[in-house]
């Protein structure tokens, strides 16, 4: 029985175990897929909007709502799979100065911090969707609630939030070792 459990999975070539395929590979996979479709109807409509515009001198209506609202689909949904993966900015002025065995500490301790930092940020727009939603707010163009697109936001800062827990519990279990290299080929 043991056998039929380790060997499922579609992702037991790597020899991870099938939950952290489901919980790991899974979600990562469909938040970039579905950020590579937000980018791309982005194109598409930005597209028909500049021939529409300079072609028939009829522009799309409400674009920049649209976009504006597609934009930050974009940012929130690659924000779990970029903090999971460490593919995020970072500066390494100091790294050549930490010695090696403290460089899995100092990977655990920044994802620690980032995670804080993204938790309070997930804070501040779960409140501000319970204001949109308290007010009514909603879009000036095309009057669309405002409060299902920031607590989408606030939802997908908490998973990232997670995300960021997850990788330094990989630092702290052995998993990863170095900070410097987190990035390669660690987004799958």
């Amino acid at each position: 029985m043991s056998d039929s459990v380790s060997s499922s999975g579609p992702d037991n070539s790597s020899g991870r175990h099938p939950l952290a395929y489901w919980l790991g590979t899974v979600p990562t996979r469909t938040l970039a897929l579905i950020s590579c479709i937000i980018l791309f109807m982005m194109m598409v409509l930005t597209f028909v909007d500049v021939g529409g515009r300079y072609l028939f001198n009829s522009p799309l209506p409400a674009l920049a709502e649209i976009i504006a609202f597609m934009m930050a689909g974009l940012v929130f949904g690659a924000l779990p799979v970029v903090c999971f993966g460490e593919g995020h900015v970072t500066i390494d002025l100091l790294d050549g100065f930490v010695p090696k065995r403290l460089k899995r500490v100092q990977g655990a301790l920044v994802n620690v911090i980032s995670s804080g930092a993204m938790f309070f940020i997930a804070w501040r727009l779960w409140e501000k969707s319970m204001a949109h939603l308290e007010f009514g707010e909603a879009t000036d163009e095309l009057y669309m609630d405002i409060w299902p697109y920031s607590m989408g936001m606030a939802i997908l800062s908490v998973v990232a939030a997670i995300a960021q827990l997850a990788a330094a519990g990989a630092y702290l279990s052995g998993v990863r070792d170095d900070p410097a290299t987190a990035a390669a080929g660690r987004a799958t």
